[in-house]
């Protein structure tokens, strides 16, 4: 998986062929199924009966992960294959730029510090907006956009930072360290 992944970002794989008819028919089913409850809600203000009314609710209720499961199994494998497809060229489109400019980085390491800040006003001085619930929503909907932009303007050196924190034999090689080392390695043995 992790090869196919690596080979796919690097442009060597093709893009698998278009499912077709198939894709649509289940994308448009998902996207149908989401609406189910709503469009249950505006037939059954049409129905006298009030039996009928609950019944059309629970009807349309179920029905919406009934036809989510079903457009799973409308996709298939093709489908599946082809959306990873392009997902991976999109996100190879803005986190491949392994090597960033530094002003870039400088950028993507001060918007992914700064949503701590409110965070931190937030969790240990909660009366500065103890009253505004929906300034606190906004503040917190706001700085999760921002954390997760900074990943992508960091680019992918950063990810692998990041996921080198979750792999317990990884080690840590500065620029400073590998400097030394080559002129250790160059330098005759004085023995």
């Amino acid at each position: 998986m992790k090869s196919f992944r690596k080979h796919f970002i690097a442009g060597n794989l093709e893009d698998p062929p278009n499912p077709g008819s198939r894709f649509y028919a289940g994308i448009s089913l998902l996207i149908l199924s989401f609406f189910m409850l709503a469009i249950g809600i505006l037939i059954r203000e049409h129905v006298e009966s009030p039996f009928w009314k609950n019944f059309i609710l629970a009807a349309f209720w179920v029905s919406a992960p009934l036809m989510k499961i079903t457009s799973v199994a409308i996709l298939g494998k093709p489908s599946y294959v082809w959306i990873k497809a392009k997902f991976f060229r999109l996100f190879a489109r803005y986190v491949k730029p392994y090597h960033n400019s530094r002003l870039r980085y400088d950028i993507g390491l001060f918007l992914f510090c700064l949503p701590f800040v409110p965070n931190y006003f937030m969790a240990y001085a909660p009366r500065i907006f103890e009253h505004d619930f929906t300034f606190r929503v906004i503040m917190n909907i706001c700085t999760d956009v921002i954390f997760i932009t900074s990943l992508f303007v960091l680019g992918g050196d950063f990810w692998d930072k990041l996921k080198a924190l979750f792999v317990f034999s990884a080690k840590v090689n500065f620029p400073e360290d590998q400097a030394e080392e080559k002129k250790k390695e160059a330098a005759p043995d004085e023995s």
